[in-house]
């Protein structure tokens, strides 16, 4: 499959794409450039004062971004962001990364150390009501995350180049483990993912030149390569969501590093999940 230059914006870390149908914009964030740009019909971006990790749809030009502050509301036509709720505020050497809404639409997103070494860290969800739960701990590098059902969850901590099934229960914690997929032996290391309609994983290789489809028992399905080594993160968009949307990051002596990418014929998304607001 032939991946196309979506938008010719280098970005330091480009990540978290989402498709949101109601405004028929497909996001995506700059991490250290600490922005949140979009396709649409009023391509746009906004300047952030804080690295965003992630961003999940919400109403009327609205997203909420998980951030190194927490999790905050932001408003795209003025910039202007609102704190939702705060995220480890005492740690400056944090911040959140990789996330998505969950079938309830409530925002799951890790943390993790700017530097190395790593130290592990949680994932949380944000509750309706406000409150921050921890779901996992221990995690280095929080990254893709994907519900073939309600009450299972696909999640990659990258160092170890893994992709686990877990127990997804409505309320608590992440229940036990049910499987998990090695993906050591492709090149690069697991980052961002999404699902197809069919339930296959779509997941992005950093430093791997691709992003490979798996089925959810790991038999290799296809694989789209890049121009470009480090590949973040993957969404289908479009109204029919049949466009897989590609994030990358910048690399030296890479000219198309840091664009985005589309690539059209690799079949059908599974709508994502909107956040569902505050109750």
């Amino acid at each position: 499959m032939h991946a196309e230059i979506a938008d010719e914006y280098r970005l330091t870390l480009g990540e978290g794409p989402a498709w949101d149908a109601e405004s028929g914009r497909l996001y995506w964030i700059g991490i250290a450039d600490r922005q949140v740009r979009w396709l649409g019909a009023d391509q746009g971006a906004v300047e952030l004062a804080t690295e965003p990790g992630t961003l999940a749809p919400y109403r009327a030009g609205e997203v909420l971004l998980a951030t190194a502050g927490g999790f905050e509301l932001l408003d795209t036509a003025t910039g202007a962001t609102s704190l939702v709720a705060p995220v480890e505020a005492d740690r400056a050497d944090r911040r959140m990364n990789d996330g998505k809404c969950d079938p309830s639409g409530r925002l799951v997103a890790g943390t993790m150390l700017r530097s190395e070494p790593r130290e592990p860290g949680p994932l949380y969800r944000l509750e309706a009501d406000g409150s921050t739960t921890v779901l996992l701990d221990g995690l280095l590098i929080p990254n893709g995350l994907a519900w073939p059902e309600p009450d299972r969850l696909w999640h990659i901590d990258t160092p170890t180049r893994r992709i686990d099934l877990y127990e997804y229960p409505e309320q608590g914690p992440l229940g036990a483990k049910v499987r998990s997929l090695d993906v050591s032996h492709l090149p690069g290391s697991p980052d961002g993912m999404t699902l197809d309609a069919e339930g296959n994983l779509w997941v992005a290789f950093w430093d791997g030149r691709a992003v490979h489809c798996l089925t959810p028992e790991g038999r290799l399905l296809a694989t789209v390569e890049l121009p470009v080594s480090r590949v973040t993160s993957c969404t289908f968009g479009g109204p029919g969501l049949d466009t897989l949307y590609i994030t990358t990051a910048s690399a030296p002596e890479e000219s198309s590093s840091g664009m985005l990418f589309r690539v059209q014929g690799a079949g059908l998304g599974h709508p994502a999940q909107p956040w569902s607001g505050r109750s």
